[in-house]
């Protein structure tokens, strides 16, 4: 086969791509001699190399169709042309087939699309695609359970990617610095509009209970980042610290929302600075469920004002508390057998009380009748009988063990010597010194164990508030998943865009596992488990796992799954994810991440 003559062609450089040109010459009167035209682009050099396999434009193959029967290759000053068969590719192309692992990545970019995710990164990271790039490091942090993005070459030339082109780590810093705080909240608004939405077609008019919590992380850096402070951290590193403030949804399982802060600032008054932004955030038709320590008067009344639905677990320790006056009113009726709930196993009460807050807190404004409202807020208590009997007898067993060492003379530790002082009266006589239980003070410090309080503006069945109340461990979840499943516990990054990128990131990722966890629990709540589910370790982590080693082989016609994929059938119905099936993936055309504007 004869090769097809090349036009004139020159290759220019833009960005890092380099793109091929033709051009015809025209003859200058004035100068009396021939010079170069007008050009027009008629392809790409792949690679983003000069030399390379040219990749022709669609409208210039239809002028030429000839070069559609050849690969041709830019080596110097020459251009090897090699005869391609009737499918279009050479013997070195056909030679050029590789395995990658894609059974884990088809799944969750399956539960991506099903959830409002997908649509909401679309929305907010367009620009080249940078949505699949996310996507990718997030799928990274989620198998390899590691956030140093050092190890994401390795791990992106052996697994099938939403965005398959590669990624050096300077690439994905890029990444991390073009995510800004307005496309976050532009996520965050169009993933609420697209859970509503989902709610609406299924029918569901139920209220989204949010879970509300707080974390604390810290950052390796090379400058304080968001004037933060160093701060003592759980493992006692001296290292900048933020606040992460996070509200999960329950059903889902994913991070409806979060804050970072300064890791100066306290977690109360960050869940107070979230409730305050409410006009910003939109939050409609939604319950707030939080722990102790978010109850105060100031955010409740931030609730009411925000017309914020909440349910609050109030702190009954605190002495001489509104908490503990309800608790010692009610504490004969909550010892009445007819009080216990067959559900829950708990003795609850719900007592209806009028709360008057400011309904429109203006600075400088001076507390009168009319700028005051009311309105009722249900305070559920509840008794554990059991909860009781094991707190006394464990302050018995230490009790015990004080005394020992007493006897026996041995030295008390911190926590030993703080309960000496707390139920124990010293006696002194002479040189001899004793000491006797306080039964007293040990009354006391029993007298509000067992107890619970929750109070809401919204649900007002103690039963109902209770379930409600343990569902919050969703979030407590998604911290593990966090901090301990994912290791994004410690921040590596120099600047403060890079942090705002990275900790959105970290919580896109948390929030897709999330989803990997709940539809896991939906299918066992369902009584649906089967033999081929992990049993040894973290069923979530162990499905991945093994949903990682289903291969997918791509050729130059794209990619297609093995047999392999059909044998993790049920793998794959356990998180409500149709099977891979044998027909041919094409891959996608990827522009140079290089290109891309900062």
């Amino acid at each position: 086969m004869e090769n097809p003559k090349l036009p004139p062609i020159l290759v220019n450089k833009a960005g890092s791509v380099y793109y091929v040109y033709t051009y015809k010459n025209v003859w200058d009167r004035e100068l009396k001699r021939s010079k170069r035209g007008e050009s027009k682009k008629i392809g790409k050099i792949l690679g983003g190399q000069k030399d390379g396999v040219i990749c022709f434009d669609e409208s210039f193959l239809q002028e030429r169709p000839e070069f559609r029967s050849f690969q041709v290759e830019r080596k110097g000053k020459e251009y090897v042309f090699t005869p391609l068969n009737e499918s279009g590719t050479t013997l070195t192309q056909l030679q050029e087939v590789k395995q990658l692992h894609a059974g884990a990545t088809w799944a969750l970019d399956q539960l991506v699309a099903q959830s409002p995710v997908g649509e909401a990164l679309k929305w907010a990271f367009p620009q080249r695609r940078d949505y699949l790039k996310i996507l990718s490091i997030c799928y990274f942090i989620i198998l390899n359970q590691d956030n140093n993005i050092s190890k994401y070459e390795t791990f992106a030339e052996v697994t099938r990617l939403p965005w398959g082109a590669p990624l050096a780590p300077s690439s994905i810093s890029r990444v991390f610095r073009k995510i800004r705080n307005q496309q976050i909240e532009t996520y965050f608004s169009v993933f609420r509009d697209e859970l509503l939405e989902q709610q609406e077609k299924y029918g569901d008019k139920n209220e989204i209970t949010l879970a509300l919590d707080s974390t604390s992380g810290s950052n390796y850096v090379i400058n304080n980042l968001l004037n933060l402070e160093r701060h003592r951290y759980e493992d006692e590193d001296n290292l900048p610290l933020i606040n992460l403030l996070a509200l999960t949804e329950y059903e889902s399982g994913i991070a409806f929302f979060y804050r970072a802060y300064d890791g100066k600032v306290p977690a109360a008054k960050t869940v107070s600075q979230v409730i305050s932004e409410n006009a910003g955030l939109s939050l409609k038709n939604v319950v707030f469920v939080s722990d102790k320590g978010y109850s105060d008067a100031k955010n409740i009344n931030d609730c009411l004002r925000n017309k914020l639905g909440f349910l609050f677990n109030v702190q009954c320790a605190m002495p001489d508390s509104f908490a503990q006056e309800l608790i010692d009113g009610e504490k004969e009726n909550l010892r009445d057998l007819n009080r216990m709930d067959w559900l829950t196993k708990v003795f609850q009460i719900t007592k209806e009380i009028n709360w008057t807050f400011e309904s429109d807190l203006v600075e400088g404004q001076v507390t009168s009748k009319k700028t005051k409202e009311s309105t009722i807020l249900y305070w559920h208590i509840y008794f554990n009988r059991q909860f009781v009997e094991n707190a006394r007898q464990g302050l018995i067993e230490r009790i015990d063990r004080v005394r020992e060492k007493i006897y026996n003379g041995e030295e008390l530790d911190e926590n030993e010597l703080t309960l000496l002082e707390d139920v124990f009266e010293k006696h002194e006589e002479g040189d001899m010194i004793s000491y006797t239980i306080s039964n007293e003070k040990v009354d006391q410090k029993l007298r509000y164990k067992g107890y619970q309080m929750l109070v809401s503006d919204k649900i007002s069945d103690a039963r109902k508030a209770w379930c409600v109340y343990q569902e919050r461990r969703i979030l407590e979840d998604t911290f593990k998943t966090l901090k301990s499943r994912l290791s994004c516990v410690r921040n590596r990054v120099s600047d403060n865009e890079s942090l705002i990128g990275k900790t959105f990131v970290q919580f896109l990722a948390t929030s897709i596992e999330m989803i990997v966890r709940a539809r896991l629990r939906k299918y066992l709540e369902e009584g649906k488990a089967s033999d081929s589910l992990p049993t040894d370790y973290d069923p979530a982590r162990g499905i991945l796992d093994s949903l990682n080693n289903v291969m997918q082989t791509k050729f130059c016609e794209g990619y297609y799954f093995g047999e392999s994929a059909e044998q993790k059938r049920g793998l794959f119905e356990a998180l409500g994810v149709s099977v891979p099936g044998p027909e041919t993936e094409k891959e996608q055309d990827y522009e140079d991440e290089e290109e891309t504007e900062f």
